[in-house]
């Protein structure tokens, strides 16, 4: 009995010794992907699924423009950085179209704060896309993708997030893009 108690102590022992030696990771234990939620500003008066992600624009009024949203993050701490990249639509063309190294557009900006407003002169996005204003038709569209990137180094974009962003994007934790519709 006495031996068994003896090695019962020792063995505590050994496993708070190992248990302490553990050397802790460099990386942060992110449990959840990026919560990052763009929303027009202002919303539309009845937010539905066809709209939640778009921003009308008359095409008469495109110079002075802008594309105004409102962002949302519940874990912006554990965000290293959104980036918005931009590209000009058109039916099912995508200008520029993505390749291998720009999957996403070309970068516009990162956003600057994770829980306010931001806005983007629709001028700029063109100027970005390389189509010029004259060349733009109704139901165009400017799509600003958004790709996060996590400090444990994860990122997510429209590439990784599942299906339920686009099929379901009221009750997304993640916008993987806004369009501005020209009308």
């Amino acid at each position: 009995m006495k031996n068994s108690v003896k090695i019962s102590f020792v063995g505590a022992l050994l496993a708070v010794a190992f248990m302490g030696c553990e050397p802790k990771s460099p990386i942060p234990e992110i449990k959840n992907g990026a919560h990052f939620v763009a929303l027009p500003d202002p919303l539309p008066t009845a937010v539905t699924a066809a709209n939640v992600n778009t921003i009308p624009v008359p095409l008469t009024g495109v110079a002075s423009a802008s594309m105004s949203f409102t962002t949302k993050s519940q874990n912006a701490v554990e965000i290293e950085k959104v980036d918005a990249y931009v590209s000009h639509v058109r039916g099912t063309v995508v200008t520029p179209a993505a390749t291998t190294s720009a999957p996403h557009g070309v970068m516009v900006k990162s956003i600057t704060t994770l829980n306010g407003k931001e806005q983007i002169s629709v001028s700029e996005l063109l100027t970005k896309t390389g189509f010029a204003t004259a060349n733009l038709r109704a139901n165009d569209r400017i799509r600003v993708r958004f790709v996060a990137t996590m400090k444990d180094g994860r990122v997510f974009s429209w590439q990784n997030s599942g299906p339920g962003i686009t099929v379901n994007p009221l009750g997304s934790t993640f916008t993987p893009l806004l369009d501005v519709l020209l009308q």
